[in-house]
Parts: structure tokens; C-alpha cells; sequence
């Protein structure tokens, strides 16, 4: 390959007729990249020669020259992979490309000795979990109302955050019942001493206070869940009081809000039978509410099995139901 003068274009000793394999001659050079449509004039072509190494019969070996091309630290970096963020996803748990994210303005690439595999078995849930075995404590500080009863079968019943336990005095353990989502508020037990009724605060666990409910649940066997769950508005914020009818049917909840809304539900079908007033303040102004089964009066279920009477203190009044 021939030195360029200082003047003149660069120039190349003459071509012999018959060209080598894996060698370029100029006009094969040009004709390569014409069929890419990209121009290169033969003062171009002479001088892209003479950079990436001609020999001295004036022929590039193209090998040499695609590997010159594309191996500059620059473009090789730009060719590599790259991931956005951190290892979020457990599938590119084996990625060891450029890794871009904020406030880095240049890329970071993982540990040498980086190892996949614990990211991998980090993001799957772990085989062991946690048991509830034993709830201590007994809520007693802000309770407004009864919260505390014995079974038929001689368990004792209470509530603690947003547990309700059934405790056996006699082997020492206790059963839960899981299906609140926030503070228990206040409880009742059915007349045959087996199910139990259950009464929350609004839930805001997500930010937004969601409607209050009240669940019945069966004493012997808490784990199944609620048989009814009755939810009720966002505006009640909490249900202060809860009690069973006579028979058991019927179901009377107090909720906080400033009117203590008063409701008789028939609860296995979840029919609201009556709707009033119960006292009007800032709650809790109710401590609690109970069914009289002896009052004879035209109430909730437009006959004379039993009534309801509210009482309250402040001049909130009171009234049968």
C-alpha cells in the first residue's frame, strides 16, 4: 500500500487481474456499498483502505475490515443489551447487559460475579408462612359495649383488633375467626349461645375508608368464615352496638354516625325490617342495645313478638322500634 502525498489523493499501486479470496479491490469495495445505496468516491475508498490496513498489493482483507468496523469499544457498547430500571421482573433475574435507571446519566452493569439464581428464589413465595396460634390480650380500654360471652359448649368468646377468638378454657387454645378487615367494635351471641354476631370499624387500610359490616359466624367452627355479612354504608363509619331477637331471626345494629343509625335486619336474608334515629351526637353515645323480648309493642315486624327501646343521655331522646 502506497504512502498518500501531502498534496494529493491517496493513492494505490495497481491491482493484479486476478483478486484473492477474502480480499477487496476498490471497485469491489464501491460496489458493495452502491448496493447498500451508500456512495463512496475512490479518494473515500483509498482512504477507508489505507485506515483499516490494505497490503502492499493495495487490497483490504474485508474480515479485517468488518472487524475494525465493529468492535470499537463505542459501538460495541451501543450494540450490548440493556434493561430499564432494576430487577424487577424474576425472568431477567440473569440479565448482565447495561442496566439504565435514575439518577445515573451512565449505564451500570451488574457484578462480575453476579448470580441470578437468589433473585430468582426471592420472587417466588416462600414455602414457609405464618400460623396465628395464640391472641393475647382482651380489648377493654374504648370498648362501648358487652364483648365478652360464654358458649353452650363452655368456650368464651371475645374479640381482639380484628380477630374474634374462641377461647377453650380447658385445653388452652383458641380458634379464630379472619373474615374482618379492620378493628372489631362490638359483638353479640345468639340465643342458642352458638352463633355469633361481630361488628367493625370502616376499613381504611388502602387509604379510602370503605363501608363498615358486621358478620355472623358460627362459634364452632370460626375458620369457615362469616354466614352472613352484612355491609352498610360508608357513612356509618362503625357499628358501636350489635343484639340477637329472641328468637334469633333478627339482628339490631347501632352505627357512628352523628344519628346513631339504628337498623333491625333480618339477617339470614339480609332484609332491613327498620331503619330510624337512635341518638344524636358525636359518637359513640350508645354503650350498647338490647332486645326486649317481653315488651309487647307495634314495632320492627308490625306484630307483638318482642320490641326494641333505645335510650340515650343529653337530651338525645329515645323510642321504641
Amino acid at each position: 500500500c502506497l504512502p498518500p502525498s501531502s498534496n494529493a489523493a491517496p493513492s494505490l499501486a495497481l491491482v493484479p487481474a486476478a483478486t484473492p479470496p477474502g480480499l477487496l479491490t476498490i471497485s469491489m469495495f464501491r460496489h458493495a456499498w452502491r448496493k447498500l445505496s451508500v456512495r463512496v468516491s475512490e479518494e473515500q475508498a483509498s482512504a477507508i483502505f489505507i485506515k483499516y490496513g490494505c497490503d502492499s498489493q493495495g487490497l483490504l482483507p474485508y474480515s479485517l475490515f468488518v472487524m475494525k468496523l465493529l468492535s470499537s469499544p463505542t459501538r460495541l457498547l451501543a450494540l450490548e443489551a440493556e434493561q430499564i430500571g432494576a430487577y424487577k421482573n424474576p425472568r431477567n433475574a440473569m440479565f448482565r447487559g447495561k442496566i439504565l435507571y435514575r439518577p445515573c446519566r451512565k449505564p451500570v452493569f451488574p457484578p462480575s460475579d453476579w448470580d441470578g439464581l437468589p433473585a430468582l428464589r426471592s420472587a417466588k413465595r416462600p414455602k414457609a408462612g405464618l400460623e396465628l396460634e395464640f391472641v393475647y390480650g382482651f380489648r377493654s380500654r374504648d370498648n362501648t359495649a358487652n364483648n365478652i360471652f360464654i358458649t353452650a359448649e363452655g368456650k368464651v368468646t371475645y374479640y381482639v383488633a380484628a380477630v374474634g377468638v374462641v377461647y377453650d378454657p380447658t385445653s388452652h387454645t383458641q380458634r379464630f375467626f379472619l373474615a374482618h378487615d379492620d378493628d372489631i367494635r362490638c359483638s353479640a351471641i345468639h340465643p342458642n349461645r352458638l352463633l355469633v354476631a361481630t361488628g367493625q370499624i370502616a376499613s381504611s387500610l388502602d387509604g379510602t375508608f370503605e363501608a363498615p359490616f358486621a358478620c355472623v359466624w358460627d362459634s364452632r367452627q370460626p375458620e369457615k368464615g362469616p354466614l352472613c355479612r352484612l355491609v352498610l354504608d360508608p357513612e356509618d363509619r362503625l357499628v358501636v352496638a350489635l343484639a340477637f331477637s329472641g328468637d334469633g331471626s333478627r339482628l339490631v345494629l347501632v352505627t357512628g354516625d352523628n344519628r346513631h343509625t339504628l337498623r333491625v335486619i333480618h339477617w339470614e336474608s339480609k332484609t332491613t325490617l327498620f331503619q330510624g334515629i337512635g341518638h344524636n351526637g358525636d359518637p359513640p353515645q350508645v354503650y350498647g342495645v338490647v332486645w326486649n323480648n317481653f315488651l309487647v309493642a307495634r314495632g320492627a315486624n308490625g306484630g307483638g313478638n318482642g320490641g326494641l327501646r333505645s335510650f340515650g343521655g343529653g337530651g338525645g331522646g329515645g323510642g321504641n322500634a
